[in-house]
């Protein structure tokens, strides 16, 4: 795991390394320290990270921005601060974790190693950010039908027909998607409040048909996972 740590405050700051050293030990493939947004973001630039340890006060200047563009990197982001009065909003804007300073090494600990065991569980994000000439532009997630993998890139189709371009992953949009999405496909995840019917057509041949008429394929190990859905 890359790691990128954004804390203004150096004594923080080292407990913070010290603790992500000592919890993930040799999976922790690189770890980064900036101390302003200027430096993280000038470090974002050159370097792929997986993860973003983010304090949202920064001597003076709002973490809020880097979190904005971080929801339209590939990297997931756990906010560590005092402001727990915006955690909402930060689990708005896809944060996975939001840890209240000062923190316990436990709680740190839950949240590493829920990433390292691969097990994402339903997020709370409200927005998806797609990048276009250099803007980041908002885009609701409740205005999307379905995500579709394309490549390095995921493409966000809107229930109007409209098509946004993401840098996350499916994997990654699984941590930070709200419960009514679902992978039904290595390379799709559905609105499961916009799907219409789902169907074994024979051999195996396994399909989601979404409010609109769109079919999407549907793999035959995820079919029960719509059954418990949509039975219970």
């Amino acid at each position: 795991m890359r790691v990128l740590i954004v804390e203004d405050e150096p004594p923080i700051a080292e407990y913070i390394e010290e603790s992500v050293r000592s919890i993930l030990g040799s999976a922790l493939r690189s770890l980064r320290t900036a101390l302003s947004l200027e430096d993280a973001s000038r470090y974002l630039e050159e370097n792929v990270i997986d993860l973003c340890l983010l304090d949202l006060n920064l001597s003076g200047e709002d973490g809020f921005t880097l979190l904005k563009e971080a929801v339209s990197r590939p990297f997931l982001t756990i906010v560590i601060s005092a402001h727990t009065d915006r955690a909402l909003q930060a689990f708005d804007y896809g944060v996975i974790d939001f840890l209240p300073k000062p923190f316990a090494l436990d709680r740190l600990r839950r949240s590493l190693e829920r990433l390292l065991c691969r097990n994402p569980q339903p997020g709370r994000a409200r927005y998806l950010v797609s990048r276009k000439r250099n803007q980041n532009v908002l885009l609701s997630v409740e205005d999307i039908l379905f995500l579709k993998a394309a490549r390095y890139l995921v493409e966000a189709h809107r229930k109007d027909g409209r098509v946004d371009l993401l840098e996350k992953s499916l994997d990654g949009l699984e941590w930070i998607l709200p419960e009514n999405f679902a992978r039904i496909h290595r390379s799709y995840i559905a609105n499961l409040d916009q799907v219409a019917a789902y169907e074994h057509a024979g051999a195996n041949v396994y399909r989601v048909r979404m409010k609109g008429g769109v079919l999407l394929p549907l793999s035959r190990s995820r079919y029960p996972l719509l059954n418990k859905i949509f039975h219970k």
